[in-house]
Protein backbone atom coordinates (compact mmCIF):
# COMPACT_ATOMS: atom_id res chain seq x y z
CA UNK A 1 0.00 0.00 0.00
CA UNK A 2 0.89 3.45 -0.65
CA UNK A 3 0.08 6.72 1.05
CA UNK A 4 -0.47 10.30 -0.37
CA UNK A 5 -0.65 12.80 2.59
CA UNK A 6 -2.96 16.03 1.32
CA UNK A 7 -3.19 18.57 4.24
CA UNK A 8 -4.41 16.49 6.89
CA UNK A 9 -5.45 13.77 4.52
CA UNK A 10 -5.00 10.85 3.08
CA UNK A 11 -5.21 8.63 -0.43
CA UNK A 12 -4.29 5.10 0.16
CA UNK A 13 -3.56 2.86 -3.22
CA UNK A 14 -3.95 -0.64 -2.67
CA UNK A 15 -2.86 -3.67 -5.18
CA UNK A 16 -6.12 -5.36 -6.48
CA UNK A 17 -4.71 -8.00 -5.05
CA UNK A 18 -4.13 -7.34 -1.54
CA UNK A 19 -6.98 -7.27 1.37
CA UNK A 20 -9.25 -4.38 2.17
CA UNK A 21 -8.36 -3.00 5.48
CA UNK A 22 -11.44 -3.02 7.77
CA UNK A 23 -11.24 0.68 8.39
CA UNK A 24 -13.81 3.57 7.10
CA UNK A 25 -13.33 5.22 3.96
CA UNK A 26 -14.84 8.27 2.75
CA UNK A 27 -15.00 6.56 -0.96
CA UNK A 28 -13.51 3.68 -2.29
CA UNK A 29 -12.87 3.95 -5.40
CA UNK A 30 -11.46 1.52 -8.35
CA UNK A 31 -9.09 2.19 -11.29
CA UNK A 32 -9.83 -0.03 -13.45
CA UNK A 33 -12.90 1.62 -15.59
CA UNK A 34 -12.82 4.43 -13.60
CA UNK A 35 -11.09 8.52 -15.22
CA UNK A 36 -9.62 9.35 -11.84
CA UNK A 37 -8.14 12.72 -13.31
CA UNK A 38 -10.67 14.64 -11.24
CA UNK A 39 -10.64 12.87 -7.93
CA UNK A 40 -9.50 15.64 -5.86
CA UNK A 41 -11.85 18.10 -7.38
CA UNK A 42 -14.93 16.23 -5.86
CA UNK A 43 -12.80 16.91 -1.77
CA UNK A 44 -12.28 20.24 0.19
CA UNK A 45 -9.14 18.64 2.08
CA UNK A 46 -8.06 21.57 3.98
CA UNK A 47 -11.22 22.52 5.88
CA UNK A 48 -11.87 18.54 6.47
CA UNK A 49 -10.14 15.15 7.58
CA UNK A 50 -10.98 12.91 4.21
CA UNK A 51 -9.70 9.20 3.70
CA UNK A 52 -9.64 7.70 0.00
CA UNK A 53 -8.77 4.60 -1.22
CA UNK A 54 -7.86 3.84 -4.74
CA UNK A 55 -7.64 0.51 -5.66
CA UNK A 56 -5.16 -0.38 -8.56
CA UNK A 57 -3.85 -3.00 -11.26
CA UNK A 58 -1.71 -0.69 -12.32
CA UNK A 59 -0.10 1.52 -9.64
CA UNK A 60 1.64 4.24 -11.82
CA UNK A 61 -1.23 4.82 -14.30
CA UNK A 62 -3.71 5.15 -11.23
CA UNK A 63 -1.31 7.35 -9.11
CA UNK A 64 -0.23 9.37 -12.39
CA UNK A 65 -3.96 9.71 -13.42
CA UNK A 66 -5.21 11.54 -9.88
CA UNK A 67 -1.97 13.67 -9.92
CA UNK A 68 -1.91 15.06 -13.31
CA UNK A 69 -2.39 18.39 -12.17
CA UNK A 70 0.71 18.15 -10.02
CA UNK A 71 4.62 18.54 -10.85
CA UNK A 72 6.86 15.68 -9.57
CA UNK A 73 9.51 15.61 -6.95
CA UNK A 74 12.24 13.08 -5.33
CA UNK A 75 13.86 13.43 -1.81
CA UNK A 76 15.37 11.67 0.37
CA UNK A 77 16.81 11.81 4.34
CA UNK A 78 16.22 9.82 7.11
CA UNK A 79 16.46 8.83 11.01
CA UNK A 80 20.19 8.88 12.27
CA UNK A 81 21.31 7.17 15.06
CA UNK A 82 24.25 7.84 17.57
CA UNK A 83 24.83 6.37 21.19
CA UNK A 84 20.69 5.26 21.19
CA UNK A 85 19.85 9.03 20.32
CA UNK A 86 18.14 9.69 17.24
CA UNK A 87 18.54 13.43 15.43
CA UNK A 88 15.76 15.08 14.44
CA UNK A 89 15.02 19.35 13.69
CA UNK A 90 12.56 21.97 13.97
CA UNK A 91 11.59 23.23 10.61
CA UNK A 92 8.48 26.12 10.62
CA UNK A 93 7.54 24.99 14.43
CA UNK A 94 6.88 21.63 13.50
CA UNK A 95 9.52 18.60 14.26
CA UNK A 96 10.50 16.47 10.92
CA UNK A 97 13.22 14.43 9.83
CA UNK A 98 16.51 15.62 8.00
CA UNK A 99 15.75 15.16 4.18
CA UNK A 100 15.70 17.17 0.80
CA UNK A 101 14.98 17.25 -2.72
CA UNK A 102 17.79 14.77 -5.02
CA UNK A 103 20.12 16.68 -7.21
CA UNK A 104 20.46 15.67 -10.71
CA UNK A 105 21.89 11.93 -11.18
CA UNK A 106 21.99 11.72 -7.33
CA UNK A 107 20.45 8.58 -6.15
CA UNK A 108 18.38 8.75 -3.07
CA UNK A 109 20.89 6.98 -0.94
CA UNK A 110 23.28 9.51 -1.39
CA UNK A 111 21.26 12.28 -1.29
CA UNK A 112 19.86 10.99 2.18
CA UNK A 113 23.45 11.48 3.78
CA UNK A 114 23.88 14.62 1.95
CA UNK A 115 20.67 16.74 3.17
CA UNK A 116 21.38 15.15 6.51
CA UNK A 117 24.85 16.59 6.59
CA UNK A 118 23.78 19.71 5.31
CA UNK A 119 20.77 20.56 7.57
CA UNK A 120 22.18 19.62 10.99
CA UNK A 121 26.16 20.11 10.14
CA UNK A 122 27.68 16.73 10.91
CA UNK A 123 29.72 14.60 8.84
CA UNK A 124 29.81 10.76 7.94
CA UNK A 125 26.44 9.04 8.59
CA UNK A 126 26.07 5.72 7.20
CA UNK A 127 23.46 3.96 5.57
CA UNK A 128 21.92 1.36 7.72
CA UNK A 129 18.85 0.21 5.58
CA UNK A 130 16.00 1.65 4.02
CA UNK A 131 12.81 2.13 5.38
CA UNK A 132 10.58 2.83 2.81
CA UNK A 133 8.78 5.97 0.68
CA UNK A 134 5.74 8.62 1.19
CA UNK A 135 4.62 11.03 -0.30
CA UNK A 136 3.19 14.30 0.42
CA UNK A 137 1.69 16.80 -1.26
CA UNK A 138 2.00 21.21 -1.23
CA UNK A 139 2.88 24.42 -3.19
CA UNK A 140 6.43 24.64 -4.44
CA UNK A 141 7.24 28.32 -5.92
CA UNK A 142 3.41 28.61 -6.33
CA UNK A 143 2.90 24.99 -8.18
CA UNK A 144 1.34 22.25 -6.98
CA UNK A 145 3.93 19.60 -6.13
CA UNK A 146 3.77 16.11 -4.95
CA UNK A 147 7.10 14.45 -3.58
CA UNK A 148 8.66 11.32 -2.81
CA UNK A 149 10.23 10.57 -0.10
CA UNK A 150 12.95 8.26 0.30
CA UNK A 151 13.38 7.74 4.12
CA UNK A 152 16.73 5.39 5.59
CA UNK A 153 17.91 4.77 8.96
CA UNK A 154 21.47 5.53 9.63
CA UNK A 155 24.01 5.09 12.29
CA UNK A 156 26.28 7.76 13.12
CA UNK A 157 29.44 7.80 15.30
CA UNK A 158 31.06 11.23 15.03
CA UNK A 159 30.61 14.20 17.11
CA UNK A 160 27.27 14.97 18.20
CA UNK A 161 27.31 19.13 17.99
CA UNK A 162 24.77 19.96 15.57
CA UNK A 163 24.72 23.15 13.50
CA UNK A 164 20.96 23.36 12.02
CA UNK A 165 20.62 24.96 8.84
CA UNK A 166 19.22 28.25 8.87
CA UNK A 167 18.49 29.37 5.16
CA UNK A 168 16.54 25.91 5.35
CA UNK A 169 14.24 27.41 7.90
CA UNK A 170 15.54 24.94 10.85
CA UNK A 171 15.56 26.57 14.14
CA UNK A 172 17.09 23.78 16.08
CA UNK A 173 18.64 19.91 15.43
CA UNK A 174 18.68 17.92 18.68
CA UNK A 175 19.42 14.27 20.02
CA UNK A 176 16.67 12.99 21.70
CA UNK A 177 16.54 8.78 23.07
CA UNK A 178 13.82 6.86 21.73
CA UNK A 179 11.51 7.24 24.91
CA UNK A 180 11.59 11.04 23.72
CA UNK A 181 9.93 10.27 20.58
CA UNK A 182 6.19 11.26 22.08
CA UNK A 183 7.61 14.68 22.02
CA UNK A 184 7.96 14.24 18.39
CA UNK A 185 4.81 12.27 17.89
CA UNK A 186 3.09 15.40 19.62
CA UNK A 187 3.96 18.00 17.18
CA UNK A 188 4.50 16.87 13.90
CA UNK A 189 3.41 15.84 10.16
CA UNK A 190 0.89 12.44 9.44
CA UNK A 191 3.47 11.49 7.09
CA UNK A 192 6.55 11.68 9.64
CA UNK A 193 4.32 9.50 12.03
CA UNK A 194 4.52 6.87 9.11
CA UNK A 195 8.27 7.11 9.30
CA UNK A 196 8.79 6.51 12.98
CA UNK A 197 6.34 3.61 12.94
CA UNK A 198 8.66 2.57 10.12
CA UNK A 199 11.46 2.88 12.23
CA UNK A 200 10.26 1.53 15.45
CA UNK A 201 12.56 -1.05 15.02
CA UNK A 202 16.12 0.77 15.11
Amino acid sequence: MYKVFIDNSVIEFLDSSEKIPSKRYDLVLNSVGNDLSKLLDQFDFSDSTVCLLVIYDDFELAFNQVFNAYEFMDAAGGIVKCNRRYLFIERHGMWDIPKGKLDSNEQPWEAAVREIEEECGIKGPTIDHFLGITFHTYSYRGRLTIKKNWWYALNYSGSMEVTPQEEESITQAIWIEKSEWKMIRDNTYDSILEVLDMAKGF
